[in-house]
């Protein structure tokens, strides 16, 4: 299994939105996400779903590599397919007539729905080619107190009290810019796909944090989030 290690570096502050402990409650309002060491991460769900947006628009700006992925998974698919269908015959009558129509449309959809997004996973299908995601953790050099950055914000929210709109500063503890996190992604069985390329696919849109125009984490209009990625 190919595995693409990623180093991501912040340019500004980073958010990503945890649950503050007891202690922080009245002084610091929204703490960033913190493994059990109290180490700021970039969780995997939080890379995976701006990664899977800017494959999203790849696809849509009709990116060519993304059509061949395309075409593979919906081959991928069939070929599939076919070998279940050929398996479930050899059963015979022993196959309820419902139960393979329920699989047929099941295939039919995924085939008819084929997209170069299927590499983060085809839902109601097991094992198929993927991208397999970790959690991104700092460099083991940088201390607890050394990632960290406070800072507040003003939130303007409808006061029925004052009977309109009301500032209210909000303090968050976010990840400071400098701060490198290194993670990696799994390529599984992407050897069923039958085409060449997808990982430089891969790379590109990894590389896609660079434009400045896709951020981690919340309060992107804030100005949080920017980050640099690169291809260890």
């Amino acid at each position: 299994m190919k595995r693409m290690d990623i180093k991501i570096t912040t340019r500004t502050n980073l958010f990503i939105g945890d649950t503050p402990s007891t202690f922080e409650i009245g002084g610091i309002d929204a703490v960033t996400k913190t493994n059990y060491q109290g180490l700021p991460i970039i969780p995997a769900s939080s890379f995976k779903g701006v990664l899977k947006r800017i494959v999203r628009d790849m696809v849509l700006s009709d990116n060519q590599q993304a059509k061949k992925i395309e075409i593979a998974y919906r081959e991928y698919l069939n070929k599939l397919w076919r070998e279940n269908e050929n398996r479930i015959k050899s059963l015979g009558e022993t196959v309820e007539e419902e139960r393979l129509d329920r699989m047929a449309n099941r295939f039919r959809a995924a085939i008819e729905g084929a997209s170069a997004e299927n590499l983060f996973g085809i839902m109601g299908f097991n094992d198929t080619p993927k991208l397999i995601f970790c959690d991104f953790v700092p460099e083991e050099e940088f201390v607890r107190e050394n990632c960290f950055s406070i800072d507040s914000k003003n939130a303007i929210m409808d006061s029925a009290l004052d009977k309109g709109l009301r500032s209210l500063p909000r303090i968050y503890k976010t990840v400071r810019p400098g701060i490198t996190f290194y993670g990696n992604i799994l390529m599984h069985r992407m050897e069923l796909l039958e085409t060449d390329g997808i990982e430089e696919f891969i790379k590109s849109a990894v590389l896609e944090f660079n434009s400045g125009i896709y951020r981690l984490g919340n309060s992107g209009s804030r100005g949080y989030g920017r980050v640099e990625t690169e291809i260890v």
